[in-house]
């Protein structure tokens, strides 16, 4: 391979690899989430916020969320998925979870990041 070629295959490698550190990095960097255990005819939900704390739009969210019994032991889990959070908005979100637990954990685990300007 050529210096050339190499160098260019190498950059492009270290821009997609600081784009995925960027988008799948700590989500406490951007995000902050606001939750509380609910029910919805008669099943039990988590409900609350996600709130995005930077200047570029979200999309494509998904959120762990952990039933904990009254150690703190995850006892159940499920996923959320959240479309769309604009730069500085606040995107409700509610979960159907597998059982009604003592406490819950929501955690972000990825997003991409859309397009400065887009939709």
């Amino acid at each position: 391979m050529k210096p050339k070629t190499l160098a260019a295959a190498l950059l492009v490698w270290w821009l997609g690899a600081a784009a995925l550190a960027v988008g799948q990095g700590d989500p406490d960097r951007f995000f902050a989430l606001e939750w509380a255990g609910g029910e919805r005819r008669g099943k039990p939900t988590v409900n609350g916020y996600v709130v995005n704390q930077y200047r570029v739009g979200a999309s494509n969210m998904r959120l762990r969320i952990d039933a904990l019994d009254a150690g703190g032991k995850p006892v159940a889990t499920t996923s959320a998925y959240v479309p769309d959070v604009p730069p500085g908005g606040r995107v409700y979100f509610e979960a159907a979870v597998p059982q009604r637990a003592p406490r819950y954990r929501v955690t972000i685990t990825s997003w991409d990041w859309r397009e400065a300007g887009g939709q």
